[in-house]
């Protein structure tokens, strides 16, 4: 029994292994120093890069910038994508939930870099949007939508948008409508119910769409890259920049390593947030059947 349960228990091990052993790599080159003019690294062995970032405060604005944007872009995608997943999950139709559902699982399964120019062609100054703007117009010179964070705003959500949905709808989808029907017979408005009954029992699901659109925004690199045209400075991007541009790889790896710690805990308190309102909801729910 006990060898069958270290063999079952071997590739996790080795997966968590590889995982943290890459980790540990990224902050043993983080303690390292650039060699000036070249890609090689060198000692002594200090902490120079981490205090390097953590008390220069333009870095600190890029990581500030960088949690702000991720965070509104995932509040954002919540509002737009919420009443999506419901409509999807309520609609009489099935043949339009299936075709909904299936533009959504195409839609995810576009490249990155294709979505990222495909906006910029959308959103450029000779752009469509641009161009019926001039055409019609409602404004006689260009409306700058790309190099900015609106262009890189636009984008983001609209590849966050399939994340959230999918994730919500299977949530919404096994709530009861007799639950609904049941407030709206006593007397409660759509507005009442879905703010009373429908969002606090889907709360969980809400929480753990949060952060998955939360991480896939602060990891978030062609979007900037492309729309943003190098004046919108994202983490992600400034991490390239030390790796590619300034050869500087032991700050690179000092950088990233504090990214993944901010991000981590960003996700944890997420993820107590997500256990807190399933309790919440568990709870009420068994109270109100009682």
């Amino acid at each position: 029994m006990r060898i069958s349960q270290l063999l079952l228990g071997f590739p996790a091990a080795l997966i968590l292994s590889v995982l943290f052993g890459a980790y540990a790599v990224f902050f043993a080159v983080g303690l390292l120093t650039a060699v000036p003019n070249t890609a090689d690294v060198a000692g002594p062995v200090t902490l120079d890069n981490y205090a390097r970032f953590l008390f220069e405060p333009s870095y600190l604005a890029i990581l500030w910038r960088t949690l702000w944007l991720s965070t509104l872009l995932a509040v954002l995608t919540a509002v737009l994508g919420y009443p999506v997943a419901y409509f999807i999950a309520r609609t009489p139709s099935s043949f339009l939930r299936r075709f909904m559902l299936g533009a959504l699982v195409v839609t995810m399964l576009a490249g990155s870099v294709s979505r990222a120019y495909s906006w910029l062609v959308i959103l450029g100054n000779r752009g469509l949007i641009n161009s019926f703007l001039l055409w019609t117009g409602l404004t006689d010179k260009t409306v700058p939508l790309v190099y900015n964070e609106l262009g890189v705003s636009i984008a983001l959500v609209h590849f966050l948008l399939p994340f959230f949905v999918l994730t919500v709808f299977g949530a919404i989808k096994n709530l009861p409508t007799s639950l609904e029907e049941s407030a709206r017979n006593l007397g409660a408005g759509r507005a009442r119910v879905m703010a009373k009954i429908v969002i606090p029992l889907t709360f969980p699901a809400i929480a753990g769409g949060l952060a998955i659109v939360f991480s896939l925004a602060m990891s978030a690199f062609v979007f900037p890259l492309v729309l943003g045209g190098g004046r919108v400075r994202l983490l992600s991007n400034f991490i390239y920049d030390q790796v590619f541009v300034a050869f500087d790889r032991p700050f690179a790896a000092a950088v990233s390593l504090i990214f993944l710690v901010v991000a981590l805990t960003a996700l944890m308190l997420l993820t107590l947030l997500q256990n807190h309102t399933r309790r919440l909801a568990a709870g009420g729910f068994g109270g109100k059947g009682a």
